[in-house]
């Protein structure tokens, strides 16, 4: 009579969690996903759908309840792209004709502020330096200023 013997493999790495840091029972709030209730808004106004995605590059966001959120230029790009839902990639947003990446407007402060969410700051400041006289400018408030 022959014996089976069980043979007991390791767990496969696919289905261990990879980053389970600071993992809690209790989840954080998500911009993205509370992000979904702007979708509307952001895929019929391409001007709206520019400043949130200036408002949410390199900017830090804050949920009334703690939870935070940060995003660098092409994250933002590609979130806005994804939330309009149009077959957009992040290059359709990233690098704004505005330049105003890092600016949070009066009306996407509002929407956010709605969703619970709140920047708590405003990026880099984008200077544009002259090498042949060296004058500095920085874009304020949608206009390039002299420092």
């Amino acid at each position: 009579m022959r014996l089976r013997t069980r043979v007991q493999f390791p767990p496969s790495p696919l289905l261990t969690p990879r980053h389970t840091a600071g993992v809690s029972d209790e989840p954080e709030r998500d911009l993205e996903c509370d992000l979904q209730a702007l979708a509307p808004r952001t895929r019929d106004d391409n001007a709206f759908a520019d400043e949130l995605y200036c408002a949410l590059c390199n900017a830090d966001w804050v949920h009334d309840d703690g939870s935070e959120w940060h995003g660098s230029w092409r994250h933002a790009a590609d979130v806005v792209a994804d939330l309009r839902g149009r077959g957009e990639c992040y290059l359709d947003f990233y690098c704004s004709p505005s330049g105003g990446e890092g600016t949070i407007s009066e009306q996407v402060d509002a929407a956010m502020a709605g969703l619970g969410w709140h920047g708590t700051g405003h990026g880099r400041q984008l200077r544009r330096l002259d090498f042949a006289t060296g004058e500095s400018r920085v874009f304020v408030d949608g206009e390039w200023v002299d420092e």
